[in-house]
C-alpha cells in the first residue's frame, strides 16, 4: 500500500504494475459526467453488429473523447453468449474476450467505464414473473456476475460495475423487493472476487431505474459501502420520444417537473446519483425545443450532483460512419453547459426555422425571440458568412431581434420554396445559435382517398413544397380517435395524433405503416388521416388524406 487507498499489483511476467485508487462515489458523479453510451452495439440482440450498427472500432473513442466525454457505458447483453447452461452457465470465451477488449480501449483512452448485464433483463433477468422458476434465473444471474467480476477484477478504479438495466416488472414494492434482493447478490458476490473488487465503485438501480420508484423502494444493500445510485430519465416521455404530437418543451412547469424529480432523489438518499440514460430519442421535435432541454438537463443534473450519460443508439447523436455528430448545436450545448458557460437559445415556442410563406409578407416570423441567459448580441451572419447590418437587417432588443423588410426582400422575395438562408446568431459567451429561414407552401398529394385491399405499408406521393411534416392526426369516420382515445385530456396540439413508429416519410412520400393499417381494418371505416406541417400554427398548411382497408 503506497498510500490510503493506493493500491498496486505486480503482474506475472510483467515490466509494468497496475494502480488502484479508491474513488468515493462523491468525488465519482463530477469525474463521469458528460458521459455517453455505447448503445445498440454489444447490447444488440443476438450479437454485435446484429441491429443498426456495425462492430466497434478502437477510433471510436477517440472521437468521443475529442467531444469532450469523460465516461462512457458499455451496455452489454450475454444472452446467446452462454457456452453452457445450468448449473455453470459458462460464457463464450471468445465473448468475454471480445468485451475485454472493448473495455480495454475505453480504460485506455482515459474514460471512466460502466459495463453492465442489459437486455438479458427483459430476456431472462425479469424477476418479476414466473415465481416458480426466479431462483433458478437469479441463480444465473450469480454465475454470470461471478464470471464478469473475476475478469475485470484487476481492471484500474475507473471501470465500474452496473448489476442490471432498468430491471423490469410492474410498479409495486413487491417487484422492487425482488431487485434488491438481486442487488445484494451483486454485491456479496463482486465484493468477495478478489483483486480490486473489495473497494470498486459500484452503480446500483431500482425498480425500472425509475427515479420516483428508486426513491420510494430502494432499499440499500449491506456492505455495500462504495456506490452510486442508478437511474434513467426520459421525462417526459411524450416530447423525449416524439410522441402524441409533442413537439415542444420548456414552460417554467417542465421545467420544476424535472428539478423536482431530482430533488427528491438527492432529498431521499443525500448520495450522488448516476443517471445512466437521457436524451431525446425522437427527431422530430422543434429543435429550438430540444436545445433548451439539452441546456437545461445538463445543467440542472450537475446542479444536483447527478452524473449524466448521454443514451445513443447509433442513430440519435454521433454518426459512427461518418464520424460527425448528427447535431453540432446539441454537442456544443452539452460541452458548454457542463462548463457553466451560458449558451443564447430560443425562447420558449420560439421556431429554430423561420417559415415564410410563399407570396407572403414575414409578418410575425421576422421578430426573433431569444433566452439570453446573461449573455450580449454580438453579431447575426447569413449562409455567406456576410454580417447583416444593424438597423437595416435586424433591429436588436432585449429579448432578441427584428428581422426587416430589407432583409427578406432580398432573401425571400420571389424565391423559390425551400431553404433560403441560415443565420448564425453569435452572443458573447456559448454556441453559435443557428436559424434556418425557409419558404414554404402547402403540400400537394396525387389523390386525396385511398382505397387498400392489404394492410401493406402504404406509400402516399407527395411534393413538399418547401413544407416538412411534424406529425399527423388520425380519425375515424364516426368521429372516435384511431387510437390512443385518452389524448382527448391532452392540449389541442396532441390530441388524436399518432406516433412516428406508426408511419414516416422516404423520399417524396408519406408512410403509413402496416400496423398502423391493421388498426384502420379492424375499425371497419374510412379513417381521416391529417398530415400536419410546419409551422404548426399555420393549419391551412395541412393535408387530409382518407384511407379505407377492404
Amino acid at each position: 500500500m503506497l498510500s490510503k487507498g493506493i493500491f498496486l499489483l505486480a503482474l506475472s511476467g510483467a515490466q509494468f504494475v497496475v494502480a488502484f485508487r479508491t474513488v468515493t462515489a462523491e468525488e465519482a458523479w463530477s469525474a463521469i459526467n458528460p458521459g455517453w453510451n455505447l448503445g445498440n452495439t454489444l447490447d444488440a440482440v443476438p450479437n454485435e453488429g446484429s441491429w443498426n450498427n456495425v462492430p466497434v472500432v478502437e477510433s471510436t473513442f477517440d472521437e468521443i473523447k475529442k467531444a469532450g466525454f469523460k465516461s462512457v457505458r458499455i451496455p452489454v447483453t450475454w444472452t446467446d453468449h452462454f457456452a453452457s447452461q445450468a448449473p455453470d452457465y459458462t460464457v463464450n470465451v471468445a465473448w468475454m474476450d471480445r468485451v475485454e477488449t472493448v473495455i480495454d480501449w475505453s480504460l485506455k483512452k482515459g474514460f471512466w467505464v460502466v459495463l453492465n448485464v442489459h437486455h438479458d433483463s427483459w430476456q431472462w433477468a425479469d424477476f418479476t414473473i414466473d415465481p416458480p422458476t426466479v431462483e433458478e434465473r437469479k441463480a444465473k444471474f450469480e454465475k454470470l456476475w461471478i464470471q464478469i467480476a473475476d475478469r475485470f477484477k484487476l481492471k484500474s478504479e475507473k471501470l465500474i460495475f452496473e448489476p442490471l438495466n432498468e430491471p423490469a416488472g410492474g410498479s409495486s414494492e413487491e417487484n422492487a423487493d425482488e431487485y434488491n434482493d438481486v442487488n445484494q447478490r451483486f454485491v456479496d458476490i463482486v465484493r468477495s472476487s478478489g483483486g480490486y473488487n473489495g473497494q470498486r465503485l459500484l452503480t446500483l438501480p431500482g425498480l425500472n431505474t425509475n427515479i420516483q420508484r428508486t426513491v420510494d423502494w430502494f432499499v440499500e444493500p449491506a456492505n455495500a459501502t462504495n456506490y452510486i445510485l442508478h437511474v434513467h430519465d426520459y421525462d417526459p416521455w411524450d416530447f423525449v420520444s416524439t410522441s402524441w404530437g409533442r413537439t415542444f418543451w420548456g414552460t417554467a412547469e417542465d421545467k420544476k417537473t424535472i428539478e423536482d424529480t431530482f430533488i427528491a432523489l438527492q432529498t431521499r438518499f443525500k448520495a450522488p446519483a448516476m443517471i445512466g440514460e437521457w436524451g431525446l430519442t425522437g427527431t422530430s421535435v422543434e429543435l429550438g425545443a430540444a436545445w433548451n432541454y439539452f441546456d437545461f438537463f445538463v445543467r440542472t443534473t450537475k446542479k444536483y450532483k447527478l452524473g449524466a450519460q448521454l443514451w445513443d443508439n447509433g442513430d440519435d447523436h454521433y454518426d459512427r460512419t461518418k464520424k460527425v455528430w448528427r447535431d453540432p448545436v446539441k454537442l456544443a450545448i452539452l460541452q458548454n453547459a457542463v462548463k457553466d458557460i451560458p449558451n443564447t437559445l430560443p425562447a420558449y415556442e420560439q421556431l429554430s426555422t423561420l417559415w415564410v410563406r410563399k407570396g407572403q409578407s414575414a409578418g410575425a416570423t421576422a421578430q426573433v425571440k431569444l433566452e439570453f441567459n446573461g449573455n450580449i448580441l454580438r453579431s447575426v451572419a447569413n449562409n455567406q458568412g456576410s454580417t447583416l447590418k444593424p438597423g437595416t437587417d435586424y433591429i436588436a432588443s432585449a429579448t432578441g431581434f427584428t428581422l426587416t423588410d430589407a432583409y427578406f426582400n432580398k432573401v425571400t422575395k420571389g424565391a423559390a420554396v425551400g431553404l433560403r438562408d441560415t443565420l448564425t446568431v453569435k452572443s458573447s459567451q456559448g454556441i453559435a445559435l443557428p436559424l434556418d429561414v425557409n419558404v414554404y407552401d402547402t403540400p400537394t398529394v396525387a389523390q386525396n382517398v385511398y382505397t387498400a385491399t392489404s394492410t401493406a405499408d402504404l406509400a402516399i406521393p407527395i411534393q413538399w413544397n418547401g413544407s416538412k411534416l411534424a406529425t399527423i392526426k388520425a380519425v375515424r369516420k364516426d368521429g372516435i380517435y384511431l387510437k390512443d382515445d385518452w389524448t382527448t385530456w391532452l392540449g389541442d396540439l396532441q390530441q388524436a395524433r399518432i406516433n412516428w413508429d406508426d408511419f414516416g416519410t422516404s423520399g417524396d412520400n408519406v408512410v403509413l405503416h402496416s400496423a398502423l393499417l391493421e388498426i384502420v381494418k379492424s375499425s371497419g371505416q374510412a379513417v381521416d388521416f391529417t398530415l400536419e406541417f410546419w409551422p404548426r400554427t399555420d393549419r391551412s398548411n395541412n393535408v387530409t388524406i382518407t384511407v379505407s382497408i377492404v
